[in-house]
Formats: structure tokens, C-alpha cells, sequence
């Protein structure tokens, strides 16, 4: 319609469009401060025209739509540096608390106190009579044991940490994967193509996309038409399809005591994904209990093992300041003593802690009447397939005057039928077969860990430390005697501390390879730091592109406030003047 009434209605349209502007402006406005939040604008077109003499005249301004301010690409790269920041950083976490643990710039370290372990074995070998020695020697043995039974356990700790971490950002996981999905059932029923933009709809699932992937690495796409989004893990596994949401769970292995996650399926299928979860905060912190604490826990183990054996194999053929009336092994014998010291399960796995160690050899024992002279003699012999029982038997037969047997808690046990006795390596030249260190027999530590567990079990001989001067810093004279002053297997024990031993095929010593297991720690520890602050670095660059893309700017909003004001004025204007314009036709036909 033209004309005076058509003036009206232009006017009208255009103060709805400079209201809807301005609504949408402070829609900008009051929410400059809100996370997650796109600029929105209010998109205008031309109205229709009608068609009159002389020719089209136009009808006004429509408000079209309010549409936001985004960019597809840079939201995704967000997205996907925020997954890649987060495993890192929660790496780099890990990694500072581990570090902690491991506590090398103090005297409390480890390395410090096994410097202190094989100083005091130097000491007693100075003065291997000196029960001042011998007693510093079992204290400073005893921090070693400690220091070391304290790393493992807060290392374990500290896994029992990150499980209940990974079962929280599970949990958090099917929250938001159920909040999206309730999302683009919401944004379908409200969004027409082209007229009806559901906004801040899209605006809180993009927030939930971020924050899902801060814990997971997922792949998403929009469906164009229903403007759903399709939620991937894995690069193929769903977590959302449509209104449709996939759970994660998470179930304890019984094998290694750890969290598993678990991605399960609409019909109650679940599938194990812990080890293919590969970015987000759930696969660092996987990372990090898995691959790295469980590497230094094997790696601990496996230095206090070689610790208990070197240190034992030496100890077990050496004698204190007097002979003993029995020794008890602190191995716990399987199978009734009939198993080869040497053999495997069925799992391939040596019976005996120390079985691999087993070798063909032997060893001497030899007695004492109440006098201190010697009584009788007889060496041990055994082949490389000997068992337990025949060790028993090649003791009780070898012509000295003791008796080996199996005690009630399944240890072996050697008692003196009368006076005392004492061990030492065979007259006959063989090499210790090392059965006695097998099961723990004259050793300086303990252990009882048939599984190769040492870490958590390991200890100074009780014999020892209630009376220190059985502690084995010499070997017997060639009367057979206990010689005074005598410092060989001190020496020997203390010499272990430069010797080259195979461990987990590296040729290195014990030392060298605790700090080369600290040094791998911190090698860990700067990686970590050095991809967080990397991915950090992308993940701000892109977040800024996001903002400068889709953020509001208060002072392009306040101009654009002036701007949308004045166009309501004139609008206004132009109703005023369309009306005076009637009143004077109406006057004029008075």
C-alpha cells in the first residue's frame, strides 16, 4: 500500500527493526563477560515492494534473522588444542608429583642413602670387629629400606589417585555427552532455516564440546540439515549420535589393580578403550599411571632385587664374629621343597624369586664343639637341576654334623646337632650354585616376594639386627676357624657398589642405574612441561582468533547502540510527519 498510510507502515517496520537491533546490542552487551558466548547480530533485508505507478515502491526493512558470529574452522582447532593441552598438562602434573617423590635435593633421597649403605659397609671392613660399625651398617640399611619401601608406596599411591581422577572425568564424560545430546534434540525443535536461529542453544553446545574434549579426543560433525551434532571418540566410536548418547564405565583390572575404561554400547556391549584413548586429560593421566609410574615401579623393583641377590649371594657364604647353632631361610618353599630351584609355573614364571639364579656349584658348613674346634666338615654339591629336596639331603649327607629340614612355616632350616656351625665357600673350588641366596639362608636382607615383588617386601635380616655381630664381614681362615679381623666379604659386599651387573640387559651398576632411572623421571617431567606449554601456546592463538571472531567488543557495541538509537529516532520521525501529513488531509476535507 502507498501512499501517507504506507509512510506509516515503513516507519513502523523500521522502529521494530531499531528495537530489534537494539535488543540484540544489549544482548551483546550483558553478556561481553560470558564464556562461551558469540556475538549475535540481527540480519535485515528489504521488504517485498509493490509494484504501481511509476514502478516498484519499496515497502521498508524486515528483521530477517538473528544470526551469531562464528567460524567453524578456528572452533574446531580450539577444540582440538584444548584436547592436545590437556593430556600434556595432565602429564606435566603427574610428573611434578613424581618428581616429588622421588625427592633427590635432599640427604633423604635414595641415591644419598645408598652412598651412606656402601659407606657403611667400607666402615665395617676398616674395622670388621667393631660393633659400633656393624650397628651403623643395620641403621643405615634400615633408611635404605624405608626410603626405598616409601617411594614405592606413594608411587602406588599416587595410582590409586589417578584412578579415582580417571573415574571422576568418566563421569563427567557421560554428563556432558547426555547434556548435548538433550541439546540438539532442543536446537532441532526450535531452529527454522533461515528464520530462527537457536543461538545461545548452539553457544552452550559448543561449550560442552570444549569441555568434552578437554578430557577426550573426539571428532564432531554438524548435520545440516537438523543441525545435530554427531559426537566420535576413537575416530569412529559414538559418544553422541543425534539425540542419541553413548556412556563410558569403568571397572577395576583385576590384573594390575587399575581403573579400565570402558565404552559401552546401546545394547549393554562394552568394549575396553583404555589403551586406544589417545588426548584429553583421561589419556594423560592414563599416560601417567600407566606407561610412566609403572615403568619406575619395575624399574625400583628390579634395582632392590639385584640389591637383595648381589648383597645376599655374598652374605650367605660369609661369617660374624661367631658361629651360629641353626639358620632359617626366609623363602617360602612351594610344591613341599620338591620343585628345582631353577624351575617355572606354568606361567613361565621361576618358582623361586631368585631361581634364574640357580646354577650348578657348591658351598662348605662346617662344625664346632663347645670348645670352639672344629668337629666335622662336608661340602655341598649340586647339579644345575637340583631341588629343594636335594639340597636337604646333600646337607644331611654331606659328613658334617647338622640337619636340614623343612620348618612348619615352609623355610629351610639348618640346625647344629651339637655345638655350632658356620658356611663358607667349597674347598673344592666349585662356584656357589647360590641355593642358600635362593632361599634366603645366612642372608643380610629379607624379602618375601615369590612374585618378584621386592619392593614392597624387602628388609634387614631380623637375626641381624638383634644381634649385629652376626653380621657376615669376613669368611673362615684355612684352619676353618672365624678368623679376627678378617674383611674379605665386607670388602666384597662393599666392592658391589663399582661392579657391572645385567640389569634389564644394560650392562651398568647399581647406582648408575637408580640415577638413571631419577634422570629418565626428569627427562619425563621436561617433556611433558615442554608439549603442555607448546600446545598451551596454540590453544591461546586460536582462542584468540575465536574471540577476535565471535567475542563482543563494548566499544563496537556502544557505537552500534547510538547508531541503532538514531535510526529509531528517525523512524519515529517519519511516523510523526506520516501522521501530521493525515491530520491535514483530514482538516482540509473538514
Amino acid at each position: 500500500m502507498g501512499g501517507i498510510t504506507g509512510a506509516m507502515d515503513i516507519g513502523k517496520l523500521a522502529l521494530y527493526a531499531s528495537q530489534m537491533a537494539l535488543e540484540v546490542t544489549s544482548h551483546n552487551v550483558a553478556n561481553a563477560n560470558t564464556e562461551g558466548y558469540s556475538k549475535q547480530n540481527l540480519r535485515v533485508q528489504a521488504n517485498n515492494p509493490i509494484t504501481m505507478a511509476p514502478g516498484q515502491i519499496g515497502t521498508g526493512v524486515r528483521a530477517a534473522e538473528i544470526t551469531r558470529q562464528y567460524d567453524e574452522f578456528v572452533n574446531k582447532q580450539v577444540t582440538l588444542k584444548s584436547s592436545d593441552y590437556e593430556y600434556w598438562n595432565a602429564q606435566y602434573t603427574a610428573m611434578q608429583e613424581i618428581e616429588s617423590i622421588f625427592n633427590e635435593s635432599e640427604e633423604s633421597g635414595l641415591n644419598y642413602l645408598l652412598g651412606e649403605f656402601w659407606n657403611a659397609w667400607s666402615d665395617l671392613a676398616n674395622n670388621p670387629d667393631g660393633i659400633p660399625e656393624r650397628d651403623a651398617l643395620i641403621a643405615k640399611s634400615e633408611n635404605l629400606v624405608q626410603a626405598i619401601k616409601d617411594i614405592d608406596y606413594n608411587l602406588r599411591s599416587y595410582q590409586r589417585y589417578l584412578n579415582t581422577a580417571i573415574q571422576g572425568g568418566v563421569e563427567t564424560v557421560n554428563g556432558l555427552v547426555s547434556q548435548i545430546a538433550d541439546l540438539n534434540n532442543q536446537i532441532t525443535s526450535i531452529e527454522i532455516d533461515g528464520v530462527v536461529n537457536a543461538n545461545d542453544l548452539r553457544d552452550s553446545r559448543d561449550n560442552l564440546l570444549l569441555e568434552l574434549s578437554s578430557l577426550v579426543d573426539i571428532s564432531y560433525y554438524e548435520e545440516a540439515q537438523t543441525g545435530q551434532v554427531m559426537v566420535y571418540i576413537l575416530g569412529g566410536t559414538p559418544l553422541v549420535l543425534g539425540t542419541s548418547a553413548y556412556s563410558l564405565s569403568y571397572e577395576r583390572n583385576t590384573a594390575t589393580g587399575n581403573t579400565d575404561v570402558l565404552w559401552q554400547e546401546g545394547s549393554g556391549r562394552q568394549v575396553n578403550i583404555t589403551d586406544r584413548i589417545d588426548g584429553g586429560k583421561i589419556a594423560g593421566l592414563i599416560a601417567a599411571r600407566d606407561t610412566n609410574i609403572d615403568s619406575y615401579i619395575d624399574s625400583l623393583n628390579t634395582l632392590t632385587g639385584e640389591l637383595i641377590f648381589q648383597v645376599n649371594a655374598l652374605h650367605s657364604q660369609g661369617v660374624g664374629l661367631e658361629s651360629v647353632s641353626s639358620m632359617t631361610g626366609t623363602e617360602t618353599i612351594l610344591g613341599g621343597g620338591a620343585t628345582a630351584l631353577d624351575a617355572t609355573d606354568v606361567d613361565g614364571n621361576y618358582r623361586y624369586a631368585f631361581g634364574s639364579r640357580f646354577q650348578a656349584g657348591g658351598f662348605d658348613i662346617v662344625t664346632y664343639d663347645a670348645s670352639g674346634n672344629v668337629a666335622s666338615t662336608g661340602t655341598v654339591t649340586l647339579g644345575a637341576s637340583a631341588s629343594v629336596n636335594d639340597l636337604i639331603t646333600a646337607i644331611n649327607n654331606c659328613g658334617a654334623d647338622v640337619t636340614a629340614s623343612i620348618d612348619a612355616d615352609s623355610h629351610l632350616t639348618i640346625v647344629a646337632n651339637a655345638g655350632t656351625f658356620a658356611i663358607t665357600a667349597s674347598s673344592l673350588g666349585d662356584p656357589s650354585n647360590h641355593a642358600l641366596a635362593i632361599l634366603g639362608v645366612n642372608s643380610f636382607f629379607t624379602w618375601s616376594a615369590s612374585d618378584g615383588d621386592f619392593t614392597e617386601t624387602i628388609g634387614v635380616n631380623s637375626y641381624l639386627a638383634r644381634n649385629s655381630a652376626l653380621i657376615a664381614a669376613g669368611q673362615l681362615d684355612s684352619n676353618n676357624q672365624v678368623a679376627e679381623g678378617d674383611n674379605r666379604t665386607a670388602l666384597a659386599i662393599f666392592g658391589l657398589q663399582d661392579s657391572v651387573l645385567d640389569m634389564d640387559g644394560t650392562n651398568t651398576t647399581l647406582d648408575a642405574y637408580y640415577s638413571s632411572l631419577v634422570s629418565i623421571v626428569g627427562v619425563h617431567t621436561q617433556n611433558a612441561q615442554m608439549n603442555a606449554q607448546y600446545n598451551e601456546t596454540l590453544l591461546t592463538e586460536y582462542t584468540s582468533r575465536k574471540e577476535s571472531i565471535s567475542g563482543v567488543n563494548l566499544d563496537e557495541e556502544m557505537a552500534l547502540l547510538l547508531q541503532f538509537q538514531r535510526a529509531f529516532q528517525a523512524a519515529s520521525k517519519l511516523i510523526t510527519t506520516a501522521d501530521e501529513m493525515l491530520q491535514t488531509l483530514l482538516s482540509m476535507k473538514q
